[in-house]
């Protein structure tokens, strides 16, 4: 048996018209993409850039690589679902050859990945290199990105804590003035330097990847499963269950906070208590979650780009939009609560207290966060700090408290546009529509 034959038996045969049908909806999307995503590099490469906004292109880009690895590292990079995991393991073609078509697909989006991270630099601080320098070293450090991630998958080594402190030294350095060290400069000998490097490591992996075992295959695979169905679905709520049960097996065993007994002798001290003990086990999934503290931090100097990128008008929106992400990413209590009846009822307070002795956390680092890029962000004024900080809350408490999605919802037909499901806008918008309603506030004012 060939690899070809393998590779009949696991293609499934698709009559012409959906396969044109899947065209034309993909032709549709990317080119909106890419006419959106034009625009910005335009005005990007249009845009005088000021004084420290090199240092400013390589913080976001050392952030943006090691998020890149850090995504590649959680999906495998490569990885196998259960038909072609049978071809895999139990054919006699060989592992190697059937995973480097995956393989080099995963390079190609390295590369463009790579290649497309200038224009998003460009656009927020301006063209601090020529474009095509910039493009060709982003597209060499994406192959070099995922190749690595594939022989650190075969190495079976866990780089995801060095890759956080990897950011957060990232985050600091951008308090460090840029005149200490100064922006290299990017030449074609550099150019030509990251593409040995990367094709270097695309060999030692291509080599790689005939030894990847089941273990390193499958659990790329579960994630790319539960992804697809959740984006499928308009619903993360499957995702982020998928994700917090592999972090608890990273973490492997914890301690457990003890609530303790309602007597009706003392049940409004024992409530206070019962109610601090909540907000102390919120602390503790924090603390067990270092990411969410660091996409907190790495948040705070992103209004502050955007205005020194010379975008004076949409800041005061800019701030709120970051607030919002920051405060979401310290309310992972909250949401679980909310989306869990029976944990609710297993811990015995009413639905009010158990939301407001989660939400002490989120609006505690809205609060701080706020204060904290109030003070130096320009174009940003003590008002604007005040909404970004109940905005923030607010939005995260109405995504928080949503039902679940009813995909039964009425659909309407508008003649051009089609059958609109506007039950599931209106069910997704609880929440983004508050968002939207704020920021045009912020920016009225």
């Amino acid at each position: 048996m060939t690899v070809f034959a393998v590779g009949r038996r696991l293609r499934t045969p698709v009559p012409w018209r959906f396969q044109v049908a899947r065209l034309y909806s993909r032709l549709v999307v990317f080119s909106i993409i890419g006419l959106v995503g034009w625009g910005w590099a335009y005005a990007g490469l249009t845009k005088v850039p000021q004084e420290g906004n090199g240092w400013s292109a390589l913080w976001l880009s050392v952030v943006g690589a090691a998020v890149l690895m850090k995504v590649s590292l959680a999906f495998g990079p490569v990885f196998a679902g259960g038909d072609r995991m049978f071809w895999v393991l139990s054919s006699p073609v060989s592992r190697g050859v059937l995973l480097r078509p995956r393989f080099f697909g995963l390079l190609a989006v390295g590369a463009a990945v790579g290649g497309v991270w200038p224009a998003v630099v460009f656009g927020i601080v301006g063209a601090v290199v020529p474009a095509p320098v910039a493009m060709g070293f982003g597209a060499a450090a994406g192959v070099a990105l995922v190749a690595g991630a594939v022989v650190l998958q075969r190495a079976r080594v866990r780089w995801q804590g060095w890759l956080s402190g990897l950011v957060a030294l990232s985050v600091g350095a951008l308090l460090v003035p840029p005149g200490w060290f100064g922006v290299p400069v990017v030449a074609p000998a550099v150019i030509w330097a990251a593409w040995v490097v990367a094709i270097g490591l695309g060999l030692v992996a291509a080599g790689s990847v005939r030894h990847l075992r089941r273990s390193e295959l499958a659990a790329g695979a579960a994630l790319a499963g539960v992804t697809r169905v959740s984006v499928s679905w308009f619903d993360l709520a499957l995702l982020g269950a998928v994700l917090a049960e592999r972090r608890a097996r990273v973490l492997g065993r914890v301690s457990s906070a003890r609530l303790g007994r309602v007597t009706p002798e003392h049940r409004t001290a024992n409530l206070l208590s019962r109610i601090a003990a909540l907000a102390w086990i919120d602390a503790l999934r924090l603390r067990r979650t270092p990411n969410a503290v660091l996409v907190w931090l790495a948040l705070l100097p992103v209004p502050a780009l955007v205005a020194l990128g010379g975008e004076t008008g949409i800041v005061p929106a800019v701030h709120l939009v970051a607030a919002f992400l920051a405060t979401d990413r310290l309310a992972a209590g909250l949401k679980f609560v909310c989306r869990s009846p029976a944990m609710r009822r297993a811990l015995g307070l009413p639905d009010l207290q158990l939301k407001l002795a989660h939400l002490v956390f989120p609006a505690a680092g809205a609060v701080l966060w706020s204060a904290v890029t109030t003070a130096f962000t320009p174009h940003v004024s003590v008002l604007n700090g005040l909404i970004s900080t109940v905005g923030a809350v607010a939005v995260v408490y109405r995504i928080a408290t949503r039902p679940p999605v009813d995909y039964g919802a009425a659909i309407i037909d508008f003649g051009l546009f089609g059958p609109t499901p506007l039950g599931l806008i209106v069910q997704f918008s609880r929440g983004p529509a508050l968002l939207a309603v704020l920021g045009v506030v912020q920016m009225s004012l």
